[in-house]
């Protein structure tokens, strides 16, 4: 089994750590095409380097768009708030997940 190392904004890496936040959004893209159920992801707080998180996936589900997986899933699982869709375009561009999709990944 493999690991990937992940940054995560500071609020959500505390609902990750407190377990509240089960589902991590991402590209589909070449770096996370080959996360695999029973990976270890090591997620890295963004505020704080040295605050580290260690998740096993659990299960992953492919969307074509951002909108489509965060209706998918509660808002608490993903950590997010009704406006997450937009704020996650200033993370990924429009055409990013055009190109890729998006992946979340289940931990």
């Amino acid at each position: 089994m493999a690991t990937t190392q992940m940054k995560l904004a500071a609020d959500q890496f505390d609902l990750m750590a407190v377990g509240s936040k089960t589902i991590e959004i991402r590209l589909h893209d070449p770096k996370r095409q080959s996360i695999q159920v029973g990976d270890t992801i090591r997620f890295v707080n963004l505020a704080d380097a040295s605050q580290v998180l260690e998740k096993r996936v659990r299960g992953h589900r492919l969307f074509p768009t951002f909108a489509a997986l965060y209706h998918a899933y509660s808002p608490v699982s993903v950590g997010s708030q009704p406006q997450m869709v937009q704020a996650t375009y200033t993370i990924y561009t429009i055409e990013q997940e055009r190109r890729w999709g998006t992946m979340a990944i289940e931990v």
